[in-house]
């Protein structure tokens, strides 16, 4: 067996090795990170990185299965823990309303790590993302696609910054900036909303904006991600708090204004 103990980065190569060495051997999943204990290490999805986008090269493989304990979280970082709770506020936002009402009453005991409350939001999230695993295994009838909230304009800024310059939660929330304004301005998302997402993502300290990467970067990049079909990029849109859907032959031109505005 392969144990892969460590964040979303060792859980994915580590997921990939097991995956393809003599086409399979057994996977544990021991996350230390908020990225992989609510995400990542849920799903299946495995894949490595490639220069021009993220996650080209993988496969689907579950893990035999996934030990986590919270406490890790403490050895982490401040950037690195923030960063983690943009999955979780997705998780959120995307599917499940009762989890956002708990951010925001919740917020300052969540970032303190308070053991309890940590432990069963994790829980809760991992519960959120084995269903929709479960509904959709492979990605085909619509239902995963709903985890991709965020993650078209995060996943362009990420490439766009070499991998470098923003961690995956960062650029995410970014990301579902971006997603809620064009789906405001696309008819689907509520205004309040909009705000309500961006007061929420400032709490937990993630960024809005970003800054030193050019929008046109982030755009091309956007169109080599893996979840464009003949150049057309999908789309997750919030219709309400916990309630999204996907869409597709969203206007160039007002993603391209969009992106731009998102620079600092």
């Amino acid at each position: 067996a392969i144990v892969a103990v460590g964040g979303g980065v060792v859980g994915d190569l580590a997921g990939f090795v097991a995956a393809t060495y003599l086409r399979g051997i057994q996977l544990v999943h021991v996350p230390t990170s908020l990225t992989a204990m609510v995400d990542s290490s849920i799903g299946g999805k495995t894949a490595v990185d490639l220069p021009v986008a993220k996650n080209l090269v993988g496969a689907f493989y579950h893990p035999a299965f996934v030990l986590t304990d919270v406490s890790a979280l403490r050895t982490l970082p401040g950037r690195a823990l923030r960063e983690g709770w943009a999955e979780a506020l997705k998780h959120g936002l995307a599917l499940e309303a009762e989890l956002v009402n708990v951010y925001e009453s919740k917020a300052e005991a969540l970032l303190a790590i308070d053991p309890e409350l940590t432990t069963e939001i994790v829980a809760r999230n991992a519960a959120v993302k084995a269903r929709i695993v479960t509904e959709d295994e492979r990605e085909t009838s619509g239902a995963r696609s709903l985890l991709n909230y965020g993650h078209t304009i995060g996943h362009g800024l990420e490439t766009a910054a070499g991998y470098e310059g923003y961690l995956h939660g960062e650029a995410v929330a970014v990301g579902m900036v971006g997603a809620a304004r064009l789906g405001m301005a696309h008819g689907v998302t509520p205004a309040e909303l909009v705000e309500r997402q961006a007061a929420l993502l400032r709490r937990f300290g993630l960024p809005t904006s970003y800054a030193g990467v050019g929008h046109d970067a982030i755009l091309e990049a956007m169109t080599r991600d893996k979840k464009s079909v003949a150049g057309d990029v999908s789309w997750v849109f919030l219709e309400a708090i916990g309630r999204a859907s996907l869409h597709r032959r969203v206007p160039p031109d007002l993603v391209a204004q969009v992106v731009a505005e998102l620079a600092e």
